[in-house]
């Protein structure tokens, strides 16, 4: 028995959903509702503030006890994190969506819900989702640059500049399209002949295909996503120890790792976006059904491309 079920109707689940049903009705709901598809819509954000905060505390498993047992007014909206910018690094951005798709987290949360727990099904489901992602990617990557390739050198620049201005409005735009770009850039450079050793540190994507650990660390990053944000559960514990009890203490540490939780968040955000980006790269600038001036004309493209991404400011 639960005293109040408010946060449960919010996201249209039963209270004795599980992680999983949570998640999913989340994910469905905050992108009908996200503000970047209702840009008309004045109650917009408040409802995806309203989704944000009931997914917060259900998907902690201390808070949601301690909602059931006495109700949201006992839940301290100052230790939560910001929804917009938690959907943003979890699920990624529509404005995006012809850029990076949906994340492995996104597809964890729809698609691979019915999976369950086991390990195998998940990675299967989660290969071949990917690979219709990165299909999909290359499609609209090539489309893009063909402009370019078509001689419209004037008119590239000025789309590329158009799509950096508008996606840098996007919650974590301007860090998303630093990312892009710098895998971009990246990758057109090795296509026109540079060596790795010459191009700085690699990137954590290349170091996890080198080591063959490339869906298993995907898998990981997803995973881990969520349980960052169940991380409050261990914060707790911690300030619990010697028996001082929760209280304040607890809610001033909370309140001190909110940046750390989002830095890790962003972090396998980052991860997602480069294991992708690079194979969605190599199938545009090694596409052997293409003669190697027009790859080579490509690999220009990106290149230019990706700088006008990465010199864009947050607005």
């Amino acid at each position: 028995m639960v005293k109040e079920t408010e946060y449960y109707d919010v996201l249209g689940v039963s209270p004795s959903a599980s992680e999983d049903e949570i998640r999913k009705a989340y994910y469905l709901k905050a992108k009908q509702v996200h503000p970047d598809k209702n840009p008309n819509d004045p109650q917009a954000a408040e409802r995806f503030q309203v989704l944000g905060e009931a997914y917060q505390v259900l998907s902690d498993p201390l808070q949601r006890d301690t909602y059931n047992r006495n109700g949201k007014n006992c839940i301290s909206k100052e230790t939560m994190l910001d929804p917009t910018a938690v959907f943003a690094l979890l699920f990624g951005s529509e404005l995006f969506e012809d850029y990076i798709g949906h994340s492995a987290v996104a597809s964890m949360a729809n698609d691979l819900s019915g999976e369950g727990d086991n390990p195998d099904k998940v990675h299967e489901r989660l290969k071949a989702v990917q690979r219709e992602r990165e299909e999909r990617l290359s499609r609209k990557l090539r489309d893009f640059v063909q402009r370019y390739v078509r001689g419209d050198k004037e008119g590239f620049i000025k789309q590329a500049e158009s799509e950096a201005e508008k996606l840098s409005h996007a919650a974590f735009g301007a860090e998303i399209l630093h990312t892009i770009g710098y895998i971009y850039t990246r990758q057109a450079a090795l296509q026109l002949g540079k060596k790795a050793i010459y191009l700085g540190v690699p990137f954590m994507a290349e170091w996890v295909r080198n080591k063959g650990h490339f869906w298993k660390s995907q898998f990981t990053a997803a995973k881990g996503a969520f349980q960052l944000l169940q991380l409050q559960d261990d914060i707790r514990r911690q300030c619990n120890v010697g028996g001082n009890g929760v209280g304040n203490n607890v809610e001033s540490h909370l309140r001190q790792n909110k940046d750390t939780l989002m830095n890790s968040l962003w972090k396998l955000n980052v991860v997602d976006i480069e294991i992708t980006l690079v194979h969605v790269c190599q199938m545009v600038l090694q596409d052997s059904s293409v003669r190697k001036e027009e790859l080579k004309t490509r690999a220009m493209a990106l290149k230019i491309l990706g700088k006008v991404f990465q010199v864009v400011s947050a607005p």
